[in-house]
Order: structure tokens, then sequence, then C-alpha cells
């Protein structure tokens, strides 16, 4: 069951993520997920030292809950207008971090699908990884 989000409902700003909560799971996060398999000899890949973005969902509660369905279901999506994007949709592979309301890091995602609909552009992701 894919949960529709408004992003419109992401308030970024009212989050704190905590830096180096977010650099102690996506290093966790690119171990368990394989990310990390081929050594490199000409130091860390970007993949190895920037984490990709972080988001919630919603006020704390709602965050929360959309963070428990997306958990339990492996997946999510969420929808909004074209407009939205600017002209530069997502595009599958590309992996977030999916945060709770409280900003801690619950999953790392990638982005499985693309949609346009119309004015709507639906993006579905896959849970790549959960603590």
């Amino acid at each position: 069951m894919d949960h529709e989000v408004d992003p419109s409902a992401v308030e970024l700003s009212e989050i704190e993520f905590d830096h180096e909560e977010l650099r102690v799971f996506w290093d966790l996060a690119r171990f368990h997920a394989k990310l990390n398999a081929a050594p490199t000899y000409f130091g860390p890949t970007t993949l190895e030292s920037v984490p990709p973005p972080a988001w919630a969902y919603g006020d704390s509660a709602e965050s929360d809950a959309y963070v428990a369905t997306v958990l339990a279901d492996e997946r999510g999506s969420t929808t909004a207008a074209v407009d939205d994007y600017a002209g530069d949709l997502p595009q599958p592979g590309v992996l977030s971090i999916l945060c709770d309301g409280s900003g801690r890091p619950r999953a790392l995602v990638e982005v499985s699908d693309v949609s346009v609909t119309g004015d709507d552009v639906t993006e579905s992701f896959r849970v790549v990884y959960q603590p």
C-alpha cells in the first residue's frame, strides 16, 4: 500500500537535524546496504563523504505515523505538483534519509519510480536500510 504525501506538509525548517547522528546513521546504512563494497585507492568517494539529504514529513506525530507505516511496508510514495520540482524531477536510484518528527534518522530510502500524471509527480521509494 503506497502512502501519498503532500510535500507542502514537510516543514524542514522546523526540524533540527543532528548532523552527527545523520553521519553515524549514514555510515551504518552504507555498510549494511553494501554501498561501499569496493575499497577506493584514491581517497573517499562523494558517496562515502557526503550523506544524502535528510527529510521528514509533517509535524512530530504525523511524521512518526508516516515513518512507522513506511518502515512496516518497506516502501512509500509522495505526490507533489510538477511546478514544485522547478523542472528537476527526481530520478530512480537517488538516495535520501527519512527522519521521524524529532529529526532522528529512521531509514535510508531509494527512489524506485517517478511518474507524472497531469500536473502531479508521484515519487515512489523503497526502504534500503532501517536499523
